[in-house]
């Protein structure tokens, strides 16, 4: 019997608990941290991006709109097991005829920044992600520097594929295909 379509994938919301995270679907009531870590310099130098200059009123609205009809972008909070919310994981670009799609996280409470939580979130996500998907292959992009980020990848079995330039930033392709055992804590 054939897996669940990515469509199918897309419109489930688990609760999955990793060694020192859990990750569970986006509420309301988060976006006040997702703002404040969109806004943030620091954060979004480190996704190359640029903190939002809108109102966080207007920011609210378009969140609860992002929640209603998320499209084909597939996001989690991560939360510590005590339930402090401190990060986000997504899955987007989908390829469906490659069964490949990418990844991204980011780990917004910077107290938590080094401490392993990136890794358990991220392992605890490609494990749910390989056994409820059809999906073959995950990718992401981190910038060059980021060596703290290209370590975490690393260790949730990431292999650098290629490094491209884009917007004046050097980013590193990385990948992961399913394994024949992809086993927690991997």
């Amino acid at each position: 019997m054939p897996g669940p379509t990515i469509f199918e994938f897309l419109k489930r919301q688990p609760v999955l608990t990793g060694y020192k995270v859990r990750l569970r679907p986006l509420r309301l009531e988060d976006a006040a941290a997702d703002y404040r870590w969109r806004t943030d310099e620091e954060l979004c130098r480190l996704d190359a991006s640029e903190p939002l200059v809108h109102s966080y009123a207007e920011f609210l609205r378009r969140y609860a709109v992002e929640m209603e009809c998320p499209g084909l972008t597939y996001t989690l909070a991560i939360d510590t097991l005590d339930g402090t919310h401190i990060g986000n994981c997504s899955l987007f670009n989908f390829d469906l005829a490659g069964s490949i799609a990418e990844t991204g996280i980011m780990i917004g409470e910077k107290p938590y920044w080094g401490r392993g939580y990136g890794t358990d979130a991220m392992n605890t996500f490609i494990l749910d992600i390989f056994e409820t998907s059809g999906l073959q292959r995950l990718m992401l992009r981190t910038l060059d520097w980021n060596t703290r980020a290209r370590a975490c990848f690393e260790k949730c079995g990431f292999v650098l594929r290629a490094d491209i330039v884009r917007g004046g930033h050097r980013f590193l392709i990385m990948q992961l295909e399913r394994g024949p055992a992809m086993a927690k804590g991997q």
